[in-house]
């Protein structure tokens, strides 16, 4: 992944310098503890705003943040207050982020489809707090005081279930006719997404979902695949594997998070296989 690719190229280009990670990189305790091991002072405290802690890390230090995304306001603060910056925010909330900021500047009213207190959601709303509205279900929407005359643009955090967010843009569609969508979710999470969706309840006893209990997306999987009649057990590791779980059955199937190294994947994989053949 890209972001742990540029925070271990951060410890190689400031070896004398301290280097903050603001959040969690990625949502995956495993990379983030690899990354810890490796001298990055790791700043996770979710009650206190980001503004806050890049306001007490000493001049000159480097400071990650985290793929989920930044207020750019918080990153022209460091930067202007001599740290150096390793932004490491993922493209597809990039991408999210460019296209809230212009439909703001063409006078739009923005609904975020979004999780409470999830670091990306927190990010992309705090653009503008007057003009951008979270909403989490059918419920908030429902909630909602716009004038039904407003242009709305409606987008998503990258990680939530096509199916949750589908159903919450039909609503805000039923409620506020000048509504237009486009679907964030990322390339990564959709396409996990619809391999969990294309599993065969009749022909799959068993899924593992490799990921962090943190990943919303990880979560979503094992989600998905419980609503299609599949059972489905989260893991972080192959270590995680009772053998309990698949004593008499037939056919198990493994998908991971977004977040999740290929290699800690590929090693459940292994691990699964080397039971069969035994």
């Amino acid at each position: 992944m890209k972001s742990i690719k540029m925070a271990k190229q951060a410890i190689k280009d400031y070896p004398n310098k301290e280097i903050y990670m603001i959040g969690l990189l990625v949502h995956n305790k495993m990379v983030v503890n690899d990354l810890q091991n490796s001298g990055i002072i790791v700043i996770d405290d979710w009650k206190r705003s980001r503004l806050d802690i890049v306001k007490e890390i000493p001049k000159n230090s480097v400071v990650i943040f985290s793929a989920h995304g930044t207020d750019r306001k918080i990153i022209e603060y460091a930067a202007q207050n001599n740290l150096i910056i390793i932004d490491t925010k993922c493209e597809w909330v990039l991408e999210t982020e460019n296209l809230i900021y212009d439909y703001l500047n063409l006078g739009y009213e923005i609904i975020f489809i979004g999780k409470h207190n999830h670091p990306e959601t927190i990010a992309l709303t705090s653009i503008n707090n007057d003009k951008i509205h979270l909403v989490t279900c059918i419920e908030e929407v429902e909630n909602l005081k716009l004038n039904s005359d407003l242009d709305i643009f409606v987008t998503n955090q990258t990680t939530l279930s096509i199916i949750d967010t589908d159903v919450i843009y039909k609503k805000i569609k039923e409620k506020y006719k000048n509504s237009k969508f486009k679907n964030d979710i990322c390339d990564a999470t959709l396409v996990r997404q619809k391999a969990v969706l294309d599993l065969n309840p009749l022909e799959i006893d068993l899924l593992y979902v490799v990921g962090d209990e943190r990943s919303n997306n990880t979560l979503k999987l094992v989600e998905l695949a419980e609503n299609k009649g599949i059972k489905s057990i989260r893991i972080n590791s192959k270590e995680d594997i009772k053998l309990s779980e698949i004593k008499g059955v037939d056919t198990v199937a493994v998908t991971a998070g977004a977040s999740t190294p290929s290699i800690i994947q590929n090693e459940v994989i292994k691990f699964l296989e080397s039971i069969e053949d035994n």
